[in-house]
């Protein structure tokens, strides 16, 4: 295992975070080198784990990579990605793409609704979508199988039988956020990965991996981003300090804000952690009787911010692999046990 960079090489970061690299020791860090160790050696006996990097007042101070992981590496932070998706939204709207969030999404894509179509779903809207209150029924779960198989996958998605009225039910659905996507490629002319590079990711010195593609060649709107955990954790510094990022007001505070705060509550999902409920493509959850608001992704993919702690986690891991409670399970004690009360 490798030895504990954070803690020798922190400066190397220095230019890439907000704020001065803080003593990894001092009180105000909150660890001590025994709790450091306590840390690097629980998450050493996850199978899965790939990277755990701890912010505390926007500075680095542990940072780990695991089970043949690089530094250099992409994570895929799955369903991450639909937290990325709301500032990519946010921003569409900041620079005039994108009338509101009560736009409706016919006004992006008309070709997709065809003459038999029930005339319920032209009142679907952006703000349904980032609420996965569209009313179609989910993508996600056990449909999700054969909506990737399809050959369109947006036809497929807003074809749907529509479960309850727009805006009045909550079902969790990649579905959903591919379709903003999709709306969000129309109304800024370009693929959502480009409009990505050239509103957040280059402003904030990010080199993005791959954002993969649909048949068609749309986006993942909810899936498959790739980022080194660095950069993953820059994005949790911009939004922890209201959209700014290294003096400059990357997106608005009026975003930012409503974007984390309690939006409507989540039906039918489990985590490890408890549910106090979802924002816009945030969630919201509770860790060791903290409040936090999350980006997370299949397979132990997390992006944690702690306001009360000024603290920021940000855990990556091998989306797929054997007994995933478990993995689950130490994620939570890892967080809980080790990081937030050591």
């Amino acid at each position: 295992m490798k030895k504990i960079i954070a803690i020798y090489i922190l400066m190397l970061f220095a230019g890439n975070l907000k704020g001065q690299i803080l003593n990894p020791y001092s009180e105000n860090n909150r660890f001590t080198p025994e709790q450091v160790n306590k840390i690097n050696e629980r998450a050493g006996k996850m199978e899965r784990i790939h990277s755990l990097l701890i912010l505390k007042n926007d500075s680095v101070i542990f940072e780990e990579y695991y089970n043949n992981f690089d530094p250099n590496d992409f994570s895929n932070i799955k369903s991450g990605s639909k937290s990325v998706l709301n500032l990519l939204i946010g921003l569409a709207i900041e620079n005039g793409y994108i009338k509101s969030i009560d736009q409706p999404i016919i006004d992006f894509l008309p070709q997709l609704y065809h003459q038999s179509i029930d005339p319920a779903k032209k009142e679907i809207t952006i703000r349904h979508l980032m609420l996965m209150q569209s009313g179609l029924k989910p993508t996600s779960l056990s449909n999700y199988a054969p909506w990737v198989a399809s050959e369109d996958w947006l036809q497929f998605a807003l074809d749907q039988e529509l479960e309850a009225d727009p805006g009045t039910h909550y079902g969790y659905s990649t579905g959903d956020t591919h379709l903003l996507a999709a709306a969000l490629t129309h109304a800024v002319g370009t693929s959502a990965h480009d409009f990505a590079i050239k509103y957040l990711y280059e402003p904030m010195d990010i080199q993005p991996g791959e954002w993969s593609e649909d048949p068609n060649g749309y986006n993942e709107g909810g899936n498959n981003i790739h980022l080194k955990p660095i950069d993953f954790a820059k994005i949790g510094v911009m939004v922890k300090n209201d959209g700014m990022y290294d003096g400059r007001q990357i997106i608005s505070k009026d975003w930012i804000e409503k974007s984390i705060s309690h939006q409507v509550e989540p039906q039918g999902i489990s985590r490890p952690f408890e549910i106090l409920g979802y924002g816009y493509l945030w969630w919201l959850i509770e860790a060791a009787g903290y409040p936090t608001y999350c980006a997370i992704g299949f397979g132990g993919q997390y992006m944690m911010t702690i306001p009360d702690l000024d603290m920021i986690v940000v855990l990556t891991s091998k989306p797929k692999g054997s007994a995933p409670s478990e993995h689950f399970r130490s994620i939570a004690d890892l967080i809980e046990n080790y990081i937030i009360k050591p």
